[in-house]
């Protein structure tokens, strides 16, 4: 049977989720304004869990809002994201989130 795991930049075949413990976890249950995450320096991946309601995600320092997101994490369901390159060979070191509604809540770990 064909390997069918997902590929990264380099057309070489990861895991779901990377063999590791958490480095952090951030539980936010109402994130009525942008919230920011510092990532742990060793960050290289997140899984974002959104309940309730639909959860905006912005990579970097800006808030982020609904005119500025980078992904969308859809009301109760999980998503996993490598961490992006910034700018030459850094990743971003920090990520936010603001709920699309009221009432949206979200858990990110990382790894």
């Amino acid at each position: 049977m064909a390997n069918r795991l997902p590929k990264d930049d380099n057309n070489v075949s990861v895991q779901i989720t990377p063999r590791s413990v958490a480095l952090a976890r951030t539980v936010d249950a109402t994130i009525s304004a942008s919230t920011e995450i510092t990532l742990n320096a060793s960050t290289t991946y997140l899984r974002v869990y959104a309940y309730d309601k639909d959860v905006y995600m912005k990579w970097g320092t800006a808030d982020v809002t609904a005119a500025n997101f980078d992904e969308v994490i859809p009301a109760n369901q999980i998503c996993d994201f490598y961490v992006p390159i910034e700018s030459g060979s850094t990743l971003y070191t920090a990520v936010n989130f603001i709920e699309r509604s009221a009432t949206a809540g979200l858990v990110v770990i990382e790894k």
